[in-house]
């Protein structure tokens, strides 16, 4: 018999955490893919989400909002380090995509994520489905 997961699991991008922690027309399906079970993100999603929140509200809601998002249970962050950043620059030529999206590609691709939660259109026709909240 072949083992089958349970859940999907998907890697969310930048751009769905600022709008779940800030006001904007979609945060309320941001928030509900931030209920997930099996997400996956990065340290460079991660900075990029903390910067943009900084400049929408004030730094002391954006470290409560990343310490509300470190504390989820059901994310998995993974570090952006020399071996990332390597994979993720082998794939430059194929994908042309800007680094910081080639480094989610990458995360993604090596977390075996069945989808990429994002706004961001630079991640259609790839080999991971793009989906919006």
């Amino acid at each position: 018999m072949k083992w089958k997961r349970q859940f999907m699991t998907s890697f969310v991008d930048a751009n769905v955490i600022v709008y779940a922690f800030t006001e904007h027309e979609n945060s309320g399906e941001c928030r509900e893919v931030l209920q997930k079970e099996d997400l996956v993100t990065d340290t460079v999603a991660l900075l990029e989400a903390y910067a943009k929140v900084t400049t929408i509200s004030k730094q002391a809601y954006a470290e409560k909002a990343a310490k509300t998002l470190l504390g989820l249970g059901n994310l998995r962050v993974f570090d952006f380090d020399r071996n990332l950043f390597f994979e993720a620059i082998k794939r430059n030529k194929k994908y042309k995509l800007k680094i910081s999206d080639l480094v989610h590609y990458t995360t993604a691709l090596i977390n075996s994520c069945d989808e990429i939660i994002s706004y961001d259109k630079d991640f259609d026709n790839l080999e991971i489905k793009r989906i919006e909240p």
